[in-house]
């Protein structure tokens, strides 16, 4: 799941590098790898690529039901660049990421309820703070996606 406005620059990387993992997956169902529709060369595991804009509660009721998600969202409390994968209960108390906090409440809700909430990781990608509004991202963001990239494909083969 990758959450982002890819109209606010560097607050839609969480997308683009949603975006390059269809491309990896959609790469390898054209060469007939894999051994189900959903199969990715990246992992034998099946998979589903969400991207979107979600609230902590829309999200929270997007992936109810799912055993494992990996949510990739831009982070404005690392610095520009770094990558950072951790559980959801680590999130940092001093992150400015609503849609973290929200979805971890939203998330114990689901389950008091009485819902299966699956394993959620959170894999960060620091960008510079209230990014203007535009396409495109910066040279710093940018350079990130090949390690972040990196660390999606290790979640999915683990």
């Amino acid at each position: 799941m990758a959450l982002g406005n890819p109209y606010r620059t560097d607050d839609g990387v969480g997308i683009a590098l949603l975006r390059r993992l269809r491309v990896i997956r959609d790469a390898s169902r054209a060469t007939g790898e894999g051994t189900t529709c959903h199969a990715s060369p990246v992992t034998r595991h099946e998979i589903e690529l969400l991207e979107g804009v979600y609230d902590g509660l829309r999200l929270a009721e997007a992936i109810a039901g799912y055993e494992e998600v990996l949510v990739v969202d831009a982070a404005p409390w690392l610095p520009a660049g770094e990558v950072l994968r951790f559980d959801l209960g680590d999130l940092p108390a001093r992150a400015g990421y609503l849609h973290g906090l929200g979805l971890r409440a939203a998330l114990e809700a689901l389950a008091m309820a009485g819902e299966r909430v699956p394993t959620v990781e959170i894999l960060a990608i620091g960008i510079p703070g209230d990014p203007p509004f535009g396409e495109g991202l910066s040279p710093a963001v940018e350079g990130a996606l090949p390690v972040a990239l990196e660390e999606a494909i290790r979640w999915l083969n683990e």
